[in-house]
Parts: C-alpha cells; structure tokens; sequence
C-alpha cells in the first residue's frame, strides 16, 4: 500500500480529518472526516503496517475476541477499499488495477507486452501481434477514470495536443481533450504504463488510445536499445530498405514504386523499429504504420536507409559519415525530451551509420526514381 503524498491528517476542532493540498485542491478532491478507528488506522498505514498488522492493532485497541475479529477484518478492508476509491490509498488490487481478468500479449520485436483493456482496441491493432503468455517487458492498463494520483512534474515538452512532464520515476503525458484521454503515467525504464481514459460507451476514441500508447512503446523500446525511424520500408533480396523523408516527399509513392516494378513486399507504411544484434542491424514490425495501413509482425536484417528530396531528376547521392549519422539522428522519433535521451539517440546512430547502406536520392515521382536506386543497391 503507498498514500498520496497529497493529503495529511489534521484535527479540527478535534476531529481528526484527511485533507488535501496542492495539485488536489483544483480538481477538487474532498476533506474526509475520519472516526476513531479511521484515525488509529490511518496513524498504521503511515508506519508502513499490512492489512493483517492493521487488523492487529484495531483489534488490540478494542480487545477483540477471535469472534470480533472477523467483524473487523471487514471493516479493515471496506476502510482500505474506501481510500481506494478516493484516490487517497494507492494499491495494486482489482480495483486499482481497473479488472482482474486475464491479460492479453503481443510481441513487438524482441519486446513483450502484457496488455488489460477495451478488447476492439486489442482486435484492431495488435491482434496480428499476439503471442503467448511469457515473461512481459511491459505492462500496459488502460482504465476508465481519473488517477488517484497527480505526479505532475517539470515540463518536458508542451505543445496545443501533449504536455509530457518529469514526475521522478515516471513520465506524465496529459493530452488535448479531443483525444478523450485524461492522462498516462509510464515508468521511465518502461516496464508499466497507465492511461485513463474518459468514458466512451461507443468507444470513439479507440484510435487515440493506440497512438497514445505509442509513446510507452517508444519509452520502453529506447530502454532496450531499440529505435524508431520515421520512414516506409519494403524487402528487396531479403532485407528491409527503408525510405525516409519529411512528411510529403514521397516516402510511401517511392516503396508503391518498388513494389510496382519488382514486387518487392511491403512492411511498414510509416515507422520502423532498428536494432542491432550481433553487430547486424534489424528492421523490426511495428503496428504502428500511419493511415497506410501496411505493416507485418516480422523482422528483417536492415539493407539500409533511403533519404529521399524531391527534385527534377532522379539522382543517388552519397553521403559523408558525419551526415550519416545526423540524416537518421534526425528522421527518429525516440525520446529526446533530455540530454540524456538524445545522447542514446545519437550513440545508436553513430552505431547504425557504418553498418548500412545510406545515401541521397534526389528523386522524381516516377518510376525511373526507383530503377536508380535500385542500379545503387545492386553495384553494392
């Protein structure tokens, strides 16, 4: 059991009451008045004492037989519930947790992620992803409600849609109402995240629920050294090329081409996931793939990464090792929210660049774009 640091016990008038403070007070959450026993258990559960040494001290203060012990174990718990409910006593039980059903899994990669919430959300967009039961990487909740606590933080980026902020152990994304989502906490090692959600009886907001969680994904898989590069990819000679560029230049028009001209398949309409294992770089699925549509659940080694401008001509250029690594440093979309984070960014870029195949393709939209990048890649 942990309390919200946002309440203390104060004796008005002496009657002993929770009040709030802070944060608490905008929302705004309410005085409680506490009885004797609420007050003796709430003296307990600031010592640190478990339900079974709460039950021991209640039952030490009113000298319960074993008989009268059961009837306080009950009140214990309907106490505890209580708290709970108001968001003053945070514990993993159901109701925190928001159900107790059976969790569902998905693999992402060499990532495993343990999922509770709205099944259509799960049949959508990580059906083709599921897996069985094992050892998860990330626990993912998605909870209809407010959260019992507000661990707001510094702010790390503000925009009119997201607010992220530092709360300690934790990152707190607040986002714009449309999205019908109040917030989501996420462990910053990535190992648990918790949205909740607005009620949504018809469940419109189904796809705001799957971008949001986009960003513990990318939390976690940074943890683990795996990094998410905007751009659309297709599998030529057993190995993903991906097709990067700001948005309009022709990202998905260039892999249409490919896939066109020499049926090349096509595996992810707007991100990928990069890796390197045993110094061979992989292009891992993600379900995460734009308004494309197009993405798989399976893993190539990475051939290497197109960066496409838009011109009059179809021309490959090449590139400096130095722009190497700033072309696909910039083209991530992996926290750089610190020092910290984009350092690991740029690390595993200076670690990809060698490794790979990249250049410059001054590019039409036409087919000759794709015959001369493809006379590039196989002169290599």
């Amino acid at each position: 059991m942990k309390l919200n640091d946002r309440y203390i016990k104060a004796t008005l008038a002496g009657i002993p009451y929770l009040l709030p403070y802070g944060q608490l007070i905008a929302a705004p959450a309410p005085a409680t008045r506490l009885n004797d026993s609420g007050s003796l258990l709430w003296d307990g559960i600031l010592e640190g004492d478990s339900r079974e040494e709460l039950l021991a001290l209640l039952a030490d203060r009113y000298h319960a037989t074993e008989r009268e012990r059961a009837a306080l174990a009950e009140d214990v718990d309907q106490y505890l519930h209580s708290l709970c409910r108001m968001g003053i006593l945070l514990a993993d039980t159901p109701e925190s947790r928001g159900d107790d059903t059976p969790p569902l899994f998905y693999r992402i990669g060499p990532l495993v992620f343990s999922y509770r919430g709205p099944s259509l959300l799960y049949d959508r967009f990580f059906s083709a992803f599921s897996c069985e039961e094992e050892d998860f990487d990330q626990e993912v909740l998605i909870l209809t409600g407010k959260p019992a606590s507000i661990p707001y933080g510094a702010v790390l980026i503000h925009t009119e849609e997201l607010t992220i902020c530092d709360s300690g152990s934790s990152y707190c994304f607040f986002f714009a109402a449309p999205w019908g989502i109040r917030e989501m906490h996420v462990k910053k090692d990535g190992s648990r995240a918790v949205l909740y959600r607005m009620p949504d009886p018809d469940d419109m907001h189904i796809e705001d629920l799957f971008h949001a969680l986009r960003f513990a994904f990318l939390i976690l898989a940074q943890q683990k050294e795996l990094y998410v590069l905007h751009s659309a990819s297709f599998l030529y000679r057993g190995r993903a090329f991906l097709v990067s560029g700001s948005s309009g230049t022709g990202k998905s028009t260039h892999s249409a081409l490919w896939h066109d001209l020499y049926q090349t398949p096509l595996l992810n309409g707007d991100l990928n996931l990069l890796g390197i294992r045993d110094n061979i770089p992989y292009a891992y699925g993600l379900p995460w793939c734009g308004t494309s549509g197009i993405c798989t659940p399976k893993d190539y080694p990475l051939g290497g990464i197109i960066f496409l401008k838009q011109a009059a001509i179809d021309q490959v250029q090449s590139l400096q090792p130095d722009e190497k690594v700033l072309h696909i440093l910039q083209r991530m979309i992996s926290p750089a929210w610190t020092k910290e984070l984009l350092l690991r960014n740029l690390h595993f870029s200076e670690a990809l660049a060698p490794l790979i195949f990249s250049c410059r393709l001054y590019c039409t939209k036409e087919p000759s774009a794709a015959r001369t990048l493809k006379a590039a890649i196989d002169a290599l």
